[in-house]
């Protein structure tokens, strides 16, 4: 569902793949054909009675090409799961319309070693997607957006650390002291899971993951740049300027942010509603500017 470099216990192999989307076009030139869930694979309608005997689908699609995973069909069940198979019928992709953890039901039928090693080595983190190559192997992605990887058997391999040529692993206490007193008082409840440092000939800039799934940009000087938040949990509202917030809840009361980014004048503030995306481009006052699609 993601592009990502697998590293093994000190940093290893390769592993690309993508969402399947839902739409007529993927984006990719790869056509998307909306279809009923009679013409799913005969093992996957048996698949999801097993596991989820009280859900019924809310759609399902055949893509034309299939991606890195072999998903070939997509569909979304109305208890929220997403769940994706290939040409054959094996499940691929799972992962939640809403971010949230995958049901437990699934996990302990499909991966019970995975689920038992997260429990006992990221206590407090729940999995929230699930990316599967029969041939392969796993990749998770937690709360805290740190992804795992996995052979077929299920056995830990190591942490997709996404690190790109100019990045390097930093523990928290090399961050800027302005980044350190910036998540002491607006994530205190948080510990931070992994933090990056960007070597940038401008200034070296800095990632940080908190164990309760936000992702958090700063500058050279500690100033943060982009908050993400991936698990309902809400941006603290002092982050957001007062018009902006007001504007929001006027015209998009229904729609969570998901991310806000802090550009040199302006705010770009991203929004989700289920399956619905928007981006808003706000002035530093919180004025609104325009849809920034």
């Amino acid at each position: 569902m993601k592009k990502s470099k697998i590293v093994l216990a000190a940093l290893l192999t390769v592993m690309i793949g993508f969402t399947a989307c839902s739409s007529d076009d993927d984006g990719k030139g790869n056509n998307v054909e909306q279809i009923s869930e009679k013409q799913l694979p005969e093992n996957s309608r048996s698949f999801i009675k097993t596991v989820f005997p009280n859900a019924s689908f809310r759609h399902v699609s055949i893509v034309t090409k299939p991606n890195y995973y072999g998903t070939t069909y997509t569909s979304g069940l109305d208890n929220r799961v997403e769940i994706d198979f290939d040409s054959a019928g094996n499940w691929t992709e799972v992962e939640m319309s809403d971010d949230s953890a995958i049901p437990l039901e699934f996990l302990k039928s499909e991966v019970p070693h995975i689920l038992e090693f997260t429990n006992k080595n990221y206590k407090g983190q729940s999995i929230i997607e699930l990316d599967r190559d029969i041939r392969k192997g796993y990749e998770v992605t937690l709360s805290s957006n740190l992804a795992l990887i996995f052979n077929p058997k299920q056995e830990f391999i190591g942490v997709d650390l996404d690190l790109d040529k100019d990045e390097i692993l930093i523990n928290a206490s090399e961050l800027p002291q302005v980044a350190q007193s910036f998540i002491k008082e607006y994530f205190s409840t948080a510990t931070v899971v992994l933090a990056k440092k960007e070597l940038n000939r401008e200034g070296d800039e800095f990632k940080v993951y908190l164990s309760n799934g936000f992702k958090i940009e700063f500058d050279h000087l500690g100033n943060w740049k982009q908050i993400e938040t991936k698990q309902n949990v809400a941006i603290p509202l002092a982050l957001i300027p007062i018009k902006a917030m007001a504007y929001i809840n006027a015209n998009y009361g229904t729609f969570k942010i998901e991310s806000i980014e802090k550009e040199h004048t302006n705010y770009q503030i991203e929004l989700v509603n289920g399956q619905q995306e928007v981006e808003l481009l706000f002035d530093k006052e919180g004025n609104f500017l325009r849809i920034d699609n």
